[in-house]
Protein backbone atom coordinates (compact mmCIF):
# COMPACT_ATOMS: atom_id res chain seq x y z
CA UNK A 1 0.00 0.00 0.00
CA UNK A 2 1.76 3.15 -0.67
CA UNK A 3 -0.03 6.94 0.26
CA UNK A 4 -0.07 9.46 -2.43
CA UNK A 5 0.42 12.83 -0.51
CA UNK A 6 -0.01 14.72 -3.19
CA UNK A 7 -3.59 13.83 -3.79
CA UNK A 8 -4.56 12.88 0.09
CA UNK A 9 -5.67 9.60 -1.37
CA UNK A 10 -4.27 5.86 -0.59
CA UNK A 11 -3.81 3.46 -3.49
CA UNK A 12 -4.09 0.02 -3.21
CA UNK A 13 -5.73 -3.35 -4.08
CA UNK A 14 -8.92 -4.16 -4.08
CA UNK A 15 -10.17 -5.75 -0.96
CA UNK A 16 -14.19 -7.03 -0.23
CA UNK A 17 -14.90 -4.15 1.61
CA UNK A 18 -14.20 -1.79 -1.17
CA UNK A 19 -16.19 -4.16 -4.10
CA UNK A 20 -19.48 -2.36 -3.86
CA UNK A 21 -18.02 1.11 -3.81
CA UNK A 22 -15.85 -0.54 -6.91
CA UNK A 23 -18.78 -1.75 -8.70
CA UNK A 24 -20.75 1.49 -8.37
CA UNK A 25 -17.72 3.56 -9.78
CA UNK A 26 -16.94 1.33 -12.89
CA UNK A 27 -20.86 1.88 -13.98
CA UNK A 28 -20.30 5.50 -13.18
CA UNK A 29 -17.60 5.57 -15.53
CA UNK A 30 -19.40 3.46 -18.03
CA UNK A 31 -16.65 0.79 -18.45
CA UNK A 32 -17.29 -1.49 -21.36
CA UNK A 33 -15.70 -4.85 -22.45
CA UNK A 34 -16.32 -8.03 -24.80
CA UNK A 35 -18.62 -5.32 -26.37
CA UNK A 36 -21.03 -4.85 -23.60
CA UNK A 37 -21.46 -2.30 -20.37
CA UNK A 38 -23.47 -4.06 -17.85
CA UNK A 39 -23.85 -4.52 -14.13
CA UNK A 40 -22.91 -7.97 -14.55
CA UNK A 41 -19.78 -7.27 -15.97
CA UNK A 42 -18.41 -4.94 -13.82
CA UNK A 43 -19.77 -7.09 -11.07
CA UNK A 44 -17.55 -9.96 -12.89
CA UNK A 45 -14.55 -7.68 -13.42
CA UNK A 46 -14.56 -6.26 -9.24
CA UNK A 47 -15.09 -10.46 -8.09
CA UNK A 48 -12.47 -11.28 -10.25
CA UNK A 49 -10.26 -8.42 -8.83
CA UNK A 50 -11.07 -9.73 -5.02
CA UNK A 51 -10.27 -13.08 -6.06
CA UNK A 52 -6.49 -11.77 -8.37
CA UNK A 53 -7.58 -13.48 -11.47
CA UNK A 54 -6.91 -9.81 -12.40
CA UNK A 55 -5.21 -6.51 -10.94
CA UNK A 56 -7.15 -4.30 -9.79
CA UNK A 57 -5.94 -0.93 -7.79
CA UNK A 58 -8.25 1.46 -6.47
CA UNK A 59 -7.97 5.13 -4.74
CA UNK A 60 -9.13 5.47 -1.96
CA UNK A 61 -10.51 9.24 -0.02
CA UNK A 62 -12.39 10.10 3.05
CA UNK A 63 -15.49 9.80 0.63
CA UNK A 64 -14.81 6.42 -0.48
CA UNK A 65 -13.55 4.72 -3.68
CA UNK A 66 -12.41 7.78 -6.13
CA UNK A 67 -10.25 5.89 -8.55
CA UNK A 68 -9.66 2.34 -10.09
CA UNK A 69 -7.07 0.73 -12.40
CA UNK A 70 -8.07 -2.64 -13.51
CA UNK A 71 -5.38 -4.94 -16.09
CA UNK A 72 -5.58 -8.46 -17.09
CA UNK A 73 -3.52 -11.01 -18.61
CA UNK A 74 -4.34 -11.94 -22.30
CA UNK A 75 -6.17 -15.10 -21.51
CA UNK A 76 -8.30 -13.33 -19.54
CA UNK A 77 -10.24 -12.69 -22.40
CA UNK A 78 -10.99 -16.17 -23.14
CA UNK A 79 -11.48 -17.46 -19.65
CA UNK A 80 -13.17 -14.99 -18.54
CA UNK A 81 -16.49 -15.62 -20.77
CA UNK A 82 -15.98 -19.48 -19.82
CA UNK A 83 -16.61 -18.96 -16.63
CA UNK A 84 -18.78 -16.01 -16.15
CA UNK A 85 -22.10 -17.52 -18.29
CA UNK A 86 -23.94 -15.04 -17.82
CA UNK A 87 -21.64 -12.13 -19.20
CA UNK A 88 -21.37 -14.10 -22.10
CA UNK A 89 -25.22 -14.36 -22.46
CA UNK A 90 -24.60 -10.98 -22.71
CA UNK A 91 -22.44 -10.77 -25.25
CA UNK A 92 -24.20 -13.11 -27.34
CA UNK A 93 -27.56 -11.18 -27.19
CA UNK A 94 -25.83 -7.70 -27.93
CA UNK A 95 -24.19 -9.09 -31.33
CA UNK A 96 -27.38 -10.72 -32.39
CA UNK A 97 -28.46 -7.03 -31.72
CA UNK A 98 -25.88 -5.37 -33.42
CA UNK A 99 -26.55 -7.68 -36.45
CA UNK A 100 -30.52 -6.56 -36.37
CA UNK A 101 -29.71 -3.08 -36.30
CA UNK A 102 -26.46 -2.17 -37.51
CA UNK A 103 -24.98 1.12 -37.35
CA UNK A 104 -26.00 3.19 -40.34
CA UNK A 105 -22.95 4.51 -43.18
CA UNK A 106 -21.00 7.48 -41.34
CA UNK A 107 -22.90 7.12 -38.21
CA UNK A 108 -19.66 6.02 -36.02
CA UNK A 109 -18.09 9.04 -34.84
CA UNK A 110 -14.96 10.12 -36.74
CA UNK A 111 -11.46 10.64 -34.80
CA UNK A 112 -9.84 13.65 -35.19
CA UNK A 113 -6.13 12.41 -36.10
CA UNK A 114 -5.20 15.81 -37.32
CA UNK A 115 -5.98 17.13 -33.78
CA UNK A 116 -4.73 14.70 -32.10
CA UNK A 117 -0.78 15.28 -29.74
CA UNK A 118 2.02 13.93 -31.66
CA UNK A 119 2.50 10.50 -30.72
CA UNK A 120 6.00 10.71 -29.25
CA UNK A 121 9.42 10.00 -30.57
CA UNK A 122 9.32 6.26 -29.83
CA UNK A 123 11.13 5.03 -32.96
CA UNK A 124 10.61 1.69 -34.29
CA UNK A 125 7.88 -1.13 -33.36
CA UNK A 126 6.72 -1.40 -30.16
CA UNK A 127 8.44 -4.42 -28.32
CA UNK A 128 4.93 -5.51 -27.22
CA UNK A 129 1.46 -5.33 -29.13
CA UNK A 130 -1.68 -5.49 -28.19
CA UNK A 131 -2.42 -8.88 -29.78
CA UNK A 132 1.04 -10.28 -28.86
CA UNK A 133 1.77 -8.49 -25.06
CA UNK A 134 3.63 -11.19 -24.11
CA UNK A 135 4.42 -11.40 -20.16
CA UNK A 136 2.75 -7.76 -20.05
CA UNK A 137 -0.98 -7.31 -18.68
CA UNK A 138 -3.35 -5.49 -21.03
CA UNK A 139 -5.07 -1.87 -19.25
CA UNK A 140 -8.70 -2.46 -18.82
CA UNK A 141 -10.08 0.48 -17.63
CA UNK A 142 -7.75 3.78 -15.56
CA UNK A 143 -10.60 5.95 -14.42
CA UNK A 144 -11.54 8.26 -12.05
CA UNK A 145 -14.36 10.27 -10.32
CA UNK A 146 -15.11 13.52 -11.62
CA UNK A 147 -14.47 15.21 -8.07
CA UNK A 148 -11.11 13.53 -8.06
CA UNK A 149 -9.98 14.45 -11.52
CA UNK A 150 -6.90 17.05 -12.41
CA UNK A 151 -5.82 15.61 -8.59
CA UNK A 152 -3.39 13.06 -10.29
CA UNK A 153 -5.01 9.93 -8.74
CA UNK A 154 -5.01 8.52 -12.23
CA UNK A 155 -1.02 9.00 -11.83
CA UNK A 156 -0.39 7.19 -9.20
CA UNK A 157 -2.90 4.43 -9.60
CA UNK A 158 -0.77 3.31 -12.60
CA UNK A 159 2.84 4.13 -10.85
CA UNK A 160 1.40 1.51 -8.66
CA UNK A 161 0.51 -0.96 -10.44
CA UNK A 162 3.71 -0.32 -13.02
CA UNK A 163 6.12 -1.46 -9.99
CA UNK A 164 4.52 -5.15 -10.22
CA UNK A 165 4.15 -5.81 -13.97
CA UNK A 166 4.93 -4.68 -17.98
CA UNK A 167 1.65 -3.26 -19.23
CA UNK A 168 -0.08 -2.21 -22.64
CA UNK A 169 -3.02 -0.14 -23.34
CA UNK A 170 -4.73 1.04 -26.22
CA UNK A 171 -5.92 4.69 -26.38
CA UNK A 172 -8.49 6.43 -28.72
CA UNK A 173 -6.02 8.76 -31.15
CA UNK A 174 -8.40 11.97 -29.86
CA UNK A 175 -8.05 11.02 -25.86
CA UNK A 176 -5.68 14.05 -25.41
CA UNK A 177 -6.05 14.10 -21.70
CA UNK A 178 -5.29 9.69 -21.79
CA UNK A 179 -2.35 10.37 -24.39
CA UNK A 180 -0.94 13.15 -21.54
CA UNK A 181 -1.21 10.41 -18.57
CA UNK A 182 0.52 7.63 -20.04
CA UNK A 183 2.98 10.01 -21.44
CA UNK A 184 3.12 11.54 -17.92
CA UNK A 185 4.47 8.20 -16.23
CA UNK A 186 7.07 7.38 -18.74
CA UNK A 187 4.91 4.84 -21.01
CA UNK A 188 6.46 4.83 -24.47
CA UNK A 189 3.95 5.67 -27.38
CA UNK A 190 3.45 3.99 -30.80
CA UNK A 191 0.44 4.79 -33.52
CA UNK A 192 -1.22 1.62 -34.38
CA UNK A 193 -3.73 2.09 -36.98
CA UNK A 194 -6.55 4.34 -35.69
CA UNK A 195 -5.57 4.30 -31.74
CA UNK A 196 -2.23 4.80 -29.90
CA UNK A 197 -0.64 1.57 -28.35
CA UNK A 198 0.78 2.60 -24.58
CA UNK A 199 3.63 0.42 -23.11
CA UNK A 200 5.37 0.04 -20.12
CA UNK A 201 8.25 -2.07 -19.93
CA UNK A 202 8.74 -2.87 -16.01
CA UNK A 203 12.23 -2.76 -14.76
CA UNK A 204 13.60 -5.61 -12.60
CA UNK A 205 14.80 -4.82 -9.53
CA UNK A 206 18.10 -3.95 -8.71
Amino acid sequence: MSRAAATAVTVQRLEPAQASQTVALLEALRVSLFGIQSRRLHDMLVGDGVARRIDCRIALASDGVCGVVLAAPRSYWTSALLTHWSVAFDCVRARLSARRHPRAPGSSPAIAHAAAPSVGDDAGPPPRTWADPGDAWRIIVVGTAPAARGRGVAADLYRAMMRDRSLVARIAADNHASIRLHRSVGWRLYPDGEVVLAVHERQPAA
